[in-house]
């Protein structure tokens, strides 16, 4: 049985069972033969499918942000917004999807007479979505609007810290009008319903997730794509013009947002050193400012890792300045620390912290900073903090990550549009999400009977 726990208060929301092997190989046959009918479907008709679903999401927004409260103790002024994400998604993909069309291709007639050329797009087909539980709704519907617009079915298995929470997501889709029944259907399970599910004959994977578990998805899934997030550790790298109160205040919410429990947060801080003593002193008052409001972190285990990997930092050379520390009370929660590092070969550096932590380096100029938030085989994020914004623009060219903000972090494109990795990071990078769920078919016609001049 999966065990749903309510992190502020330990106490056990629901059981759900879980997927057999054998329901499983059922539903991956029900999905293909779905997924060719739904194919068949217009432009238009997939359009109107998808803009059904979002007026359901509308009706059920309240017990849906409810239940995502109760699940995983994030606030819901932050679930608000994710919702407004996603409802604009909807009318942002199927607006974008309108204008992809197949590609003529200009042939030279000069080497390829009476040739022409164009290329079509065609769906993946089934689609397997391992869910995340730090934003079940938010990394859920990044995939399955876009995945189902352009033609795909998903086979979507909720992470098993958010099971309720992505029943309810299930249950809203499934139930919108008009929705084909098996388009999408759920998985509910642990590791070896994932595992299992990864080796079956599945057109596409997607995950969010650890870089371990991501390693062994591409052990296992064989040749197939996969579109993969593995995690993040972005630094920010504070210059000594940076407007400091703003800086305080920008860098203080981007490391703390969601608990701490956000791939693409502020994890690792490069301060300049001109600046370095005002700065750490108000990222401390700051800190302690913000203590009570920080949410707990999703399970015991979470917590007990976050705080394992602190001590870590702590033995490698860092030092505490404030927090650190479980809090004697009911739920999950933290108290965040905030560590100062002596040199860039630590626990909190070389690995990602998965909650309310983040660490300050010292560094002599703007070029180390450079070079130290490089220093990772991560490369989701990068803040910047400067008020020249020329210089700014030169520093985002050096940054070696999919996303860059300047004074600002956290903020992604409209329901996770170019939400792009380098490095081990993984995402494809190369596209929009429409075209990650779409696969290329290149035509070329030889429009005569003539035979060519080079054939035998």
């Amino acid at each position: 049985m999966i065990v749903s726990i309510n992190p502020k208060t330990e106490e056990k929301i629901e059981e759900f069972k879980e997927t057999s092997f054998e329901d499983i190989d059922l539903i991956i046959n029900k999905s293909k033969t779905i997924q060719k009918e739904w194919l068949n479907k217009t432009k238009e008709e997939r359009i109107q499918i998808l803009l059904n679903i979002k007026d359901n999401f509308i009706k059920n927004k309240e017990i849906l942000i409810s239940t995502i409260n109760e699940e995983t103790g994030f606030d819901t002024s932050e679930l608000e917004d994710v919702f407004l994400d996603i409802t604009d998604g909807f009318d942002y993909y199927t607006n974008k999807y309108k204008e992809i069309n197949t590609i003529n291709f200009p042939i030279d007639q000069n080497v390829f007479p009476e040739s022409t050329s164009n290329i079509k797009f065609y769906p993946q087909g089934v689609i397997l979505q391992i869910g995340a539980w730090n934003y079940p709704l938010w990394q859920t519907m990044i995939t399955t609007i876009p995945a189902l617009l352009t033609g795909n079915s998903i086979i979507y298995k909720p992470s098993e810290r958010t099971t309720k929470t992505g029943s309810l997501i299930y249950k809203i889709i499934t139930e919108s009008k008009d929705f084909p029944k098996d388009l999408f259907s759920i998985v509910i399970g642990n590791k070896e319903q994932g595992k299992y599910l990864v080796k079956k004959n599945i057109d596409l994977i997607v995950y969010t997730g650890n870089i371990e578990t991501g390693q062994e998805i591409i052990k296992s899934a064989g040749i197939k794509p996969l579109v993969l997030e593995l995690s993040g550790n972005d630094a920010a790298i504070v210059c000594a013009d940076c407007d400091l109160n703003q800086t305080i205040n920008g860098v203080v919410s981007g490391a703390f947002l969601h608990s701490g429990e956000v791939c693409d947060r502020i994890k690792r801080v490069y301060v300049v050193k001109d600046i370095a003593d005002k700065f750490i002193s108000g990222v401390i008052e700051k800190t302690k400012l913000i203590v009570n409001k920080i949410t707990p972190v999703i399970s015991k285990a979470q917590l007990d890792k976050i705080d394992l990997q602190v001590k870590k930092t702590v033995e490698d050379g860092a030092k505490i300045l404030v927090g650190g520390k479980t809090q004697d009370k009911k739920g999950f929660f933290y108290d965040p620390p905030l560590l100062t590092l002596k040199h860039n070969n630590l626990e909190s550096v070389n690995n990602e912290i998965f909650g309310p932590v983040f660490s300050i380096l010292i560094v002599d100029n703007e070029e180390e900073g450079i070079k130290l938030a490089n220093s990772t085989r991560f490369g989701l994020g990068t803040s910047v903090w400067t008020q020249d914004f020329k210089k700014a623009d030169r520093i985002t060219d050096s940054c070696e990550s999919g996303m860059v903000w300047i004074n600002d972090s956290n903020i992604p494109l409209v329901c996770g549009e170019w939400f792009n990795g380098w490095k081990s990071t993984s995402i494809s990078n190369a596209s929009d999400r429409l075209h990650l769920f779409l696969k290329s078919k290149t035509i070329i016609k030889f429009n005569s009977n003539n035979k060519r001049d080079w054939w035998f």
